[in-house]
């Protein structure tokens, strides 16, 4: 049977049939598992048809239909080579002899399988290759360039294949270095502490000033992996080497000097960056270590004795590399030494706490020179940044591994210098600094995050109340707000919930406005903008019953202090000549802040005095107040809950009037017929009848009206073909009202984020932007055709540049043809100077860009374009 397997693989070319024979080699190789067995005897004739196929190319063409790839096949023949340890005297030299091939893709799979081979094989077999492996590895670490690996790529390819096979590099030698043992244990590391090259290569870095270059990582590569891989390799580097890296250190840094030098060439007071760098990476890899361990390190274990040892030295010296004044135009060595110590101090601050006691004083001085850099070394950003996140890691590890004393100083010398940095007005650090330092902090921890959004809290209500005046104050709140709202909600959000904050903030700014004093601040400061988003944003989060809450008391405060006529507000629609022409400033403020909060509410969130509040937002989206159209266009676009509306249909004649009122004040003279309007307002006073002469701004209004469009579209209702036809009518108006009806479609169409989103809860019906382009389509190239006076044609163009560009490409392909062609004859019509081209070449951009398939190639073409 063997034979006969053997004599199946030799010579096939069919990558499926070898796949299945890679597949029985491996099958068969397992179950024969006696030394004496057929398996032991055939191993060098099946050997040596495997190692024909290695390493595995494809020489089929692209377009040939294969069903297996060349990595699926790679994979089987490895699993291969892996099935029986009688392959070892085999497998390894090829192997071996393989990595020195300038072929990357053969350098690749050789140490690919090389790892696989040295797991599989046993420590046994293994450890007569072990001066063999280690060699070729050195070789590949430390003398490996882009310009030995044949390339028919760019040098960018080259580059990304050496640091490719390198890092797989690294990966074979951690596999080796914990795998090949012997009864003499030092077997591998003795070969790479005492490897000539690896001792001149330390010798160099720490006698002279050390750039940044590929030996000197390989070298810290190297050195880290033997650490890492355990508690006694880590006991053998340190004691080779680490004492001596940290007194190089101190004599180069000048521990007696008050300051240090960091200089590009050679110097007796300058820092060595090789000792700094290799010393750093040993203390990574003893964290490794200790981390493992999960019980500690006991106090025989000499690694951490020797660390123990030179810990204050270490730290104090990292400490003073921090002190260096990094300027953006400072060297490229000087800025390594600096993250250095940094990622320095982060090692040393999360070894686990079970390692030693020695670390609690030198973890709070750790946190104090970090904390320093975040309030006083702002100037440099990427220092600043760099030290900002290596806080927050320290924090998030103290979390992770419940080091309880650890959260407790990280609280008191952390998180509470850092939220004071928010709390004041008047600071010499950037504000968005100081709000980023804030949430990068909390990030750390759920907990960290709450102190962080309740210290926001309280200075947002504390500002508000006491606002003096100043812009600067103003602007101060605001950031506050924008911070709270756009960043610690959707990290809340994402981080499981906590919306009570929200709740809590919601209610709170709801009394502050319930203050005639403050809400005068409010709106003279310029923070009501602010303010509304927040709102929106605040209520978004919560739940129904939260919702439910803050609409209540909303609805309570602003009926205490309007001053229209809230109880007739309560029971009809108000009639034109009822409505108040100019409303108060406080008036308006409460409206928009009233509106945000319908806006952010889900549909199932039950709305008390739902009457009052449609009437209200009326009558100041008839005195084009866009606010108020966001909350109608809320409330149809959901269909919120209340016992005032038992069903629809009812809402549906309110919105019936409403628009019936809007369609007469911007166009008095309009005969469009609305559907239900005669048994809407039979109840109601007649609007046309009554009309001022200027209520609000028609633009404005006409605006309202698109955004109740929106709503009404999102969810499907067939309401908004009313709409639409309306604003048709109004293109063929005076310029500035025609203009306006033109951009209402964009705002129909276009994603929004101050309202009618998913983050706001409304309704969205699938489809819907396809559906609304389908039925306008032929509308208005059917307008465009008929139109004949150019300044309307063009106006008509601008509308429908909006419903294309909103438009999903796919509906607007189907289109295509007719589209440019109305483009042609438009450009036709046109002077060659004529300003309004600009119109038509814009949306022929947008248009092209949108037929783009992926290569870059139009999916439509004409002849037609000139």
């Amino acid at each position: 049977m063997l034979y006969w397997i053997c004599q199946s693989i030799d010579e096939e070319k069919d990558p499926e049939c070898l796949k299945l024979s890679f597949h029985v080699v491996e099958v068969v190789m397992k179950l024969f598992p006696d030394p004496s067995g057929f398996a032991d005897q055939f191993a060098s004739d099946l050997f040596e048809i495997l190692s024909k196929y290695f390493p595995v190319y494809f020489t089929h063409g692209a377009g040939d239909n294969l069903g297996v790839t060349r990595d699926e096949l790679s994979r089987a023949l490895m699993h291969a080579f892996c099935a029986s340890p009688y392959f070892e005297p085999f497998a390894i030299p090829l192997l071996l002899d393989k990595l020195s091939s300038s072929l990357p893709l053969a350098k690749l799979d050789s140490l690919k399988y090389l790892d696989n081979c040295i797991h599989c094989y046993g420590a046994d077999r293994m450890v007569t290759h072990a001066s063999a492996i280690w060699f070729k590895l050195k070789e590949v670490l430390f003398s490996l360039s882009s310009d030995q690996l044949l390339s028919s790529g760019s040098p960018k390819d080259a580059e990304n294949n050496k640091n490719q096979i390198k890092s797989e590099a690294e990966h074979c030698l951690k596999t080796a270095v914990t795998y090949i043992h012997s009864p003499d244990r030092d077997i591998f590391i003795n070969l790479i502490l005492l490897d000539e090259d690896i001792v001149n290569n330390i010798h160099s870095v720490t006698t002279e000033e050390k750039s940044i270059d590929s030996s000197l990582q390989a070298l810290g590569s190297v050195v880290s992996i033997l650490a890492g891989s355990s508690t006694y390799l880590c006991t053998r580097v340190f004691q080779a080497h680490f004492k001596r890296l940290v007194d190089i250190l101190g004599n180069s840094a000048g521990f007696d000097s008050q300051h240090l030098s960091i200089a590009n060439g050679s110097s007796p007071a300058a820092i060595n960056y090789g000792a700094l760098y290799l010393s750093v990476q040993m203390l990574s890899s003893c964290r490794e270590v200790a981390v493992a361990s999960r019980e500690g390190v006991p106090a025989e274990e000499s690694w951490w004795l020797i660390l123990e040892e030179k810990l204050d030295q270490i730290i104090h010296l990292f400490g003073k590399l921090l002190t260096i004044d990094c300027q953006p135009t400072q060297s490229a060595v000087r800025k390594e030494c600096v993250s250095c110590a940094v990622k320095g101090l982060l090692i040393l601050a999360t070894i686990p706490e079970q390692c030693s006691l020695l670390l609690e004083n030198a973890y709070e001085d750790i946190l104090q020179m970090l904390t320093l850099v975040i309030t006083s070394k702002y100037e440099n950003a990427h220092f600043w940044r760099l030290s900002l996140k290596t806080l927050t890691s320290i924090g998030s590890s103290a979390v992770e591994l419940h080091a309880s004393k650890r959260e407790m100083v990280y609280n008191r010398i952390v998180v509470d210098k850092i939220i004071c940095l928010a709390e004041s007005c008047d600071a010499s650090m950037p504000l968005n600094l100081r709000l980023e330092a804030c949430f990068e902090v909390g990030t750390a921890s759920v907990n960290y995050m709450l102190r962080v959004a309740r210290s926001l809290e309280e200075t947002v209500i504390r500002n508000i109340s006491q606002v003096n005046g100043s812009i600067e104050c103003a602007d101060y709140v605001a950031c506050l707000i924008d911070c709270y709202s756009s960043r610690l909600l959707p990290w809340f959000f994402t981080s499981g919930g906590l919306n009570e904050l929200a709740l809590s903030f919601a209610l709170r700014l709801w009394d502050e406005i319930g203050d005639l004093v403050t809400l005068d601040r409010i709106i003279s400061e310029g923070l009501l903008e602010s303010l509304m988003m927040g709102m929106k944003l605040l209520v978004g989060v919560c739940t129904e019953e939260q919702q439910s809450l803050i609409v209540q008391k909303a609805c309570g405060i602003v009926s205490s202090m309007l001053s229209l006529p809230v109880k007739a507000l309560t029971h009809h629609l108000l009639s034109v000549d009822e409505l108040v022409p100019a409303h108060s400033v406080q008036d308006t403020a409460l409206v928009c802040m009233l509106s945000s909060v319908i806006v952010g509410l889900w549909p199932q969130t039950p709305v008390p005095e739902m009457m009052m509040m449609i009437n209200l937002f009326s009558v100041f989206l008839l005195n084009g107040h866009i606010p108020a159209a966001h909350a109608l266009a809320s409330i149809f676009n959901k269909y919120l809950q209340n016992s005032e509306f038992s069903h629809e249909i009812k809402l549906d004649k309110i919105l019936d009037v409403i628009l019936g009122g809007c369609f007469s004040i911007v166009l008095p003279s309009s005969n469009l017929k609305m559907s239900r309007s005669s048994a809407a307002t039979s109840d109601n006073a007649d609007f046309s009848d009554s009309l001022p002469g200027s209520i609000g701004s028609k633009i404005d209004i006409l605006c309202g009206l698109a955004w109740i469009g929106k709503g009404l579209l999102m969810r499907g209702d067939e309401k908004v073909k009313e709409i639409s036809m309306f604003l048709l009518k109004c293109l063929s108006s005076e310029a500035s009202l025609a203009s306006a009806a033109a951009d209402a479609f964009h705002v129909m169409m276009g994603d929004s984020e101050v309202c009618l989103n998913k983050k706001f809860h409304a309704r969205i019906k699938f489809l819907y932007k396809q559906r609304f382009f389908s039925i306008l389509m032929p509308i208005f190239l059917s307008k465009i055709k008929e139109t004949s006076e150019l300044t309307t044609k063009l106006v008509i163009y601008r509308a429908f540049g909006h419903i294309i560009s909103n438009a999903p490409v796919s509906a607007v392909i189907t289109e295509a043809h007719q589209i440019l062609l109305v483009m042609v004859d438009i450009l036709a019509k046109l002077s060659v100077d004529n300003q309004d081209k600009d119109l038509v070449y814009s949306l022929l951009l947008v248009l092209s860009g949108m037929l783009m398939d992926e290569k870059g190639d139009i999916i439509y073409f004409t002849p037609l374009l000139p």
